[in-house]
């Protein structure tokens, strides 16, 4: 009986041992630390890998992760400027960068940054109006993240990104805003249709213009012609009267004599033609016409 107790006991310290080291055991994969506690107080972290500690003094109180974490925040209701209640949802991407900080600083630092978060999103939002909010979410989604990577930075965390996903606002306000929106469109298509009106019809004024004043420049350039083209024509009549002078000039001063004569004949023909049977002519006339050989002779006749 007593030897039964006895290997009892040895097998009950042989387990226990093999628990012990089993437990002095640990392995940390890669992206993740381990927290070492002696006696409950922080001594240091281990790094991934293979790692023995003491058992009973040496414990691994917690691993934490260090990878970069996704964080779906739960929908909230938030006031805008204009007093227009929407539901938001965002999503958050963090990474611990103070394990230290991340485990004793803060009993909860997720969630400490998750009610900053929210926070700073309702005085984003309270100091917007509907109408910005619903076009500014990139804006938002800056403002917040600056507003928030200084203050998680005391948890042992930095916040990568923060996303809006969506905006939701009541069902009759979404209908107002559609109203006014499709109302926006057909103002703006009205406002585009009657600019084309305007320009087409400047178009056509212009080019109206255009054309008269070319009509106008070809009248113009035709009366020019036109006008030149007389000047000309007067300038050759009168360079061919002034020729015909100039010769008929010419023609008196050697026959002045004689064609005096041969008009005061033409007088005397025109004369003989008429009714009347006397004709009186100066003497000049008859001594002039007595030159003319023809005459000469009537005359000589007569007086004979």
């Amino acid at each position: 009986m007593g030897q039964i107790i006895l290997w009892a006991v040895i097998a009950i310290v042989v387990i226990a041992v093999i628990v012990m080291l089993l437990s002095s055991v640990a392995i940390i994969h890669t992206g993740e630390v381990g927290i070492v506690e002696r006696l409950g107080k922080y001594v240091q972290t281990l790094q991934p890998g293979f790692h023995v500690v003491l058992p009973i003094i040496y414990r691994i109180t917690e691993i934490v992760n260090m990878k970069q974490i996704p964080l779906k925040v739960d929908e909230q209701e938030v006031i805008t400027k204009d007093n227009v209640v929407v539901r938001i949802s965002e999503t958050l991407k963090y990474h611990i960068t103070d394990v230290n900080a991340y485990v004793y600083q803060n009993k909860d630092s997720v969630l400490s940054m998750v009610q900053d978060t929210r926070a700073n999103l309702r005085g984003i939002i309270g100091n917007m109006d509907l109408n910005d909010v619903l076009n500014g979410t990139e804006t938002i989604n800056q403002t917040l993240f600056q507003q928030i990577a200084t203050t998680t930075a005391g948890y042992g965390l930095n916040v990568d990104r923060v996303n809006i996903d969506s905006i939701q606002v009541d069902k009759t306000i979404q209908e107002s805003m559609n109203k006014l929106l499709r109302a926006s469109r057909e103002k703006e298509a009205n406002i585009m249709e009657a600019e084309g009106l305007k320009q087409s019809a400047i178009a056509k004024a212009e080019g109206e213009k255009q054309a008269d004043i070319l009509q106008a420049e070809a009248n113009k350039q035709t009366q020019i012609l036109e006008a030149q083209g007389r000047a000309e024509s007067q300038r050759l009549i009168a360079e061919a009267v002034k020729d015909q002078i100039n010769s008929i000039n010419a023609g008196l001063a050697q026959n002045g004599d004689m064609y005096l004569k041969y008009k005061n004949v033409e007088a005397l023909e025109a004369l003989a033609k008429g009714q009347s049977n006397t004709v009186v002519m100066p003497s000049t006339a008859v001594d002039s016409l007595g030159q003319i050989p023809a005459v000469g002779q009537i005359l000589n006749a007569g007086k004979k």
